[in-house]
């Protein structure tokens, strides 16, 4: 399957689409084959994003993000909504090329995940991340 992804170095979120959390910890999964991995695909995302840099090294941002599938995977899958998700980072410059990042995102998931039967029990999920960040 050839898919036009949204950029596989885009991560719009820290929990969906995000090539890190694919990378480290794997896919957001529900059931059947519900999952977000990899670069964003089959979606209309909607994200409200906003910060401030209260001094010149530290850069804070938060965003609330909703994203729908564009199309069902199979005939039977009941629900389109992927969820809502709330970040907040704060991002320190240390150096010129390196930064430290914490962060914290929270993932309302949508009835997506329960794939083809209403009786299929999502749970939502959280994240917690510190990261450096070297550049060169």
């Amino acid at each position: 399957v050839i898919r036009n992804n949204g950029g596989r170095d885009w991560s719009p979120c820290l929990i969906m689409w995000n090539q890190d959390i694919n990378y480290w910890v794997g896919a957001v999964t529900g059931h059947n084959t519900a999952a977000q991995s990899g670069p964003m695909y089959n979606a209309w995302f909607f994200q409200v994003r906003g910060g401030m840099k209260p001094v010149d090294k530290l850069d804070i941002m938060a965003s609330v993000s909703y994203a729908n599938a564009d199309k069902k995977p199979t005939a039977q899958w009941l629900y389109n909504d992927y969820g809502y998700e709330v970040d907040l980072t704060a991002t320190y410059k240390i150096t010129n090329n390196l930064s430290y990042m914490l962060g914290a995102g929270y993932l309302f998931a949508g009835r997506y995940y329960r794939g083809e039967s209403d009786s299929n029990s999502v749970s939502n999920d959280f994240l917690v991340l510190n990261k450096l960040t070297l550049t060169f």
